[in-house]
């Protein structure tokens, strides 16, 4: 390509003169991209957006979704816990196949909390790209044999580099999105290297309007620095809908175990959870035998560093409720409380009242005495003491600057796994807090880590329903570096960090060898490797089959679902509206319940009636009866038709 734009137009080649005019009509392209939304206000703004080389494509590809296949020998059978997945395979054709069974919006199947770290693209960091929009699915997949390198190493002094990070990451973030609850939440890594453009992204694909908070975690101090220390991260958090999530913390306002913090987000005070994780290790491994417990619990406190936050909180004892401080204050704040007698146990005689007054008016104290929330002393000459359980302190607001030593999530990591495995791991114990946070303790919330890494997010997860007995869920997804360099190839990443991680935490097993608590949990390792292929959707499900179709019906330009439930043939509508039908019998061994007849084609004509949808329908099928094609619907042979759509033919098949 000439780099003179005066250059005469007889001097380009035909190719060279065909790549000038698709530029020039894919920056055209740019700012009318997202115009088709039905949603402007929750989708994106119309404001000032991010333009890139590549956005257009983005809103038309097809993702090709892809088979998950168990591997039981790479499994782990361990308890009766919740049924966690870790998936070998790229994350955005796996996070399109989720959709089965995790899809969002107002859906209950939807994930609570989405984490993902992505690459930072500092230069050293290698990602899958494709920024060949101008060129065939063949043409690429032979081009990346020529150079493979082509398509992951990204330098730093690379003058596209920020287009190929968008181009990777957008709809990555788009898919994301759509497995998210309308209630759910999304919090995303990065640092100052792309930190402006995932802004704008999220701004684009989640709405400004949803935006929650900006974390910064302080990790490291870099001393050789010749300016200032940039030793920070962030974490971007968004809503998918921030007036559900509102709708939901005013429900979480009249619940009363919630009743002191009004539905707010609030975290506890900081050493808190490392005690309350130090009593359910204990509790998991001594079974309720309360003497053990307290014994383990106060060689947990005798090794805590002087400078650790738990050694402020004065939470100590033990019993069968809970770790507990039995010296509360009992007196009435600024004085003027009320007074009366309160019996001693023993003695039989009035207590001594507070100078103050009491804090709690009489019936209060009568229930605390009955609950044994007092704690009388000896005598009846001293004033009671109130009992408190650590799991009931009061909580504290989060802040949006996170201090903590990064070196210290390298040592855990070090610990499980042994040193050299893997690179700046996140810290477990803050993507707990985390979810924690934005799920109101949820003991059921689902959760997934599309760049699962060294499997950070399902030790947290873990951590979290050890502690409180929860039945949080999580999903992994990872495909392994393609770095020649690293020790463990692509191929192994998956099962060799990200699994192995897992495994060692549920079962104790650390490299270090030391003693570890185990987990109540297990969970099914999938591969997938495998695109749809003929075979692959001719032995669909129903419910399969109409993902698949949802993601390639002509006219969906915006890549959004219009999925339409509780129909016998219809299962959504596309951007214009137009119907979506699908033909298509499990229980059919035969396959006679695919066949498009007259009858069952005015029976879909009649549900899209219903259901507001416009014509023509396209009607999936195998095969067909009916009369052609009318301005009523469109006949759409599977799987030929899709096939087609998803840019397999059947040359490619053969190949594979």
């Amino acid at each position: 390509m000439h780099s003179n734009d005066s250059t005469a137009l007889s001097d380009y080649s035909k190719e060279e003169l065909l790549e000038r005019v698709n530029a020039l009509e894919e920056q055209l392209r740019m700012t009318s991209a997202f115009l088709n939304s039905p949603d402007p206000d929750t989708v994106g703004s119309r404001d000032a957006t991010l333009a890139w080389f590549g956005r257009q494509r983005f809103l038309t590809e097809k993702i090709i979704p892809v088979t998950l296949k168990p591997i039981p020998e790479e499994s782990l059978n361990h308890g009766a816990g919740p049924q966690h997945m870790i998936i070998d395979g790229d994350n955005l054709s796996v996070m399109t196949s989720l959709l089965t069974d995790f899809r969002g919006g107002g859906s209950k199947q939807g994930f609570d909390v989405i984490y993902m770290d992505p690459p930072y693209n500092t230069g050293q960091d290698i990602f899958f790209y494709n920024d060949h929009y101008l060129h065939s699915k063949k043409e690429v997949a032979n081009y990346k044999q020529r150079a493979p390198q082509i398509e992951r190493l990204v330098s730093i002094e690379d003058p596209s580099r920020h287009t190929k990070w968008i181009n990777h990451i957008a709809p990555r973030l788009w898919a994301a999105r759509k497995l998210l609850k309308s209630t759910g939440v999304i919090i995303v890594s990065i640092d100052e290297h792309e930190l402006p453009r995932l802004w704008m992204l999220m701004e684009e694909l989640f709405g400004e309007q949803n935006r929650i908070a900006t974390i910064v975690w302080e990790r490291s101090r870099k001393n050789d620095d010749s300016y200032i220390s940039e030793g920070h991260e962030y974490m971007l958090v968004w809503a998918r809908d921030k007036s559900a999530l509102e709708a939901k913390r005013k429900i979480m306002a009249q619940t009363p175990e919630w009743e002191y913090d009004k539905g707010k987000w609030r975290r506890r005070k900081e050493g808190v959870d490392a005690i309350l994780t130090a009593y359910a290790v204990a509790k998991n491994k001594h079974r309720g035998d309360v003497a053990k417990i307290q014994e383990e619990l106060d060689q947990f406190f005798s090794k805590l560093p002087r400078s650790h936050p738990a050694r402020k909180i004065r939470y100590k004892k033990v019993d069968a409720n809970g770790v507990f401080n039995d010296d509360g204050n009992p007196n009435w704040p600024g004085g003027g409380g009320p007074r009366y007698d309160v019996m001693h146990p023993i003695t039989g005689k009035p207590c001594k009242v507070p100078a103050s007054g009491w804090r709690f008016k009489e019936e209060e104290m009568a229930s605390l005495i009955t609950r044994g929330r007092i704690n009388f002393k000896d005598t009846h000459k001293k004033v009671p003491r109130v009992i408190t359980y650590l799991h009931e302190m009061e909580n504290e607001v989060r802040t949006s600057v996170i201090r903590k030593s990064g070196q210290r999530s390298v040592e855990t990591v070090e610990a499980i796994l042994g040193k050299g495995k893997f690179k700046n791991p996140k810290d477990h114990e803050i993507i707990a807090e985390l979810i924690n946070l934005v799920t109101w303790r949820d003991p059921d919330a689902k959760i997934l880590d599309p760049y699962a890494g060294s499997g950070t997010t399902g030790h947290a997860v873990l951590g979290l329903n050890l502690e409180d007995g929860g039945n949080r869920q999580f999903v992994l997804i990872e495909s392994g570096t393609p770095d020649t360099k690293e020790k463990i190839s692509s191929k192994q990443y998956t099962t060799e960090i990200t699994a192995e991680r897992v495994r060692r935490v549920i079962t104790g097993q650390w490299a270090d060898g030391e003693e570890h608590p185990t987990y109540d949990a297990g969970f099914t390792f999938y591969t997938a490797r495998e695109e749809i292929t003929r075979q692959s959707i001719m032995g669909a499900t129903r419910e399969q089959l109409s993902d698949i179709i949802l993601q390639v019906v002509e006219d969906q330009s915006n890549r959004i679902d219009y999925r339409l439930d509780g129909y016998k043939y219809l299962i959504g509508r596309t951007a214009k509206g137009y119907g979506i039908a699908l033909v298509w019998g499990d229980e059919c061994d035969d396959r006679d319940g695919q066949t498009l007849t007259q009858s069952v084609r005015n029976e879909i004509l009649d549900e899209a009636m219903d259901a507001g949808a416009g014509s023509p329908v396209y009607i999936y099928a195998t095969g067909r009866t009916a009369a052609i094609n009318d301005e009523l619907y469109r006949f759409c042979q599977i799987p030929n038709w899709i096939l087609a759509r998803l840019g397999i033919s059947e040359l490619e098949e053969v190949e594979e």
